[in-house]
């Protein structure tokens, strides 16, 4: 199955409200996130779960769900990497250059910085 992002209007007047809903959505196998926003009276579910099977469980506790929107996630964003600069570590050299020496006798190494 595919993840997918299910935008559901309800209605919220009271923190039981709120409660109740994310408690059955919650339970919903297939359920990977839940979102809701008070301000828009907006519930976001991503998942690979049936939008319809959302519904049902919110009429099952006298909500009146209707369906916004039923698409595609939004992938992550990616942050640009950073960049670090070499500093130099001596003062008469300008790069760092790690080399690595190893000795015959004991067969271990010594790093150079």
């Amino acid at each position: 199955m595919t993840i997918k992002k299910v935008e559901i209007k309800v209605d919220i007047n009271c923190e039981k409200c709120r409660y109740d809903i994310m408690q059955a959505v919650t339970e919903l196998e297939g359920v990977n996130q839940v979102a809701l926003d008070q301000e828009k009276n907006l519930l976001t579910v991503v998942g690979t779960m049936d939008p319809v099977c959302i519904a049902e469980q919110l009429r099952k506790i006298k909500q009146k769900p209707v369906i916004v929107s039923v698409g595609p996630p939004k992938p992550p964003e990616k942050k640009p990497e950073e960049k670090k600069e070499c500093k130099p570590c001596h003062p008469y050299y300008n790069t760092c250059d790690m080399v690595t020496v190893g000795t015959y006798e004991s067969g271990s190494g010594c790093t150079i910085v």
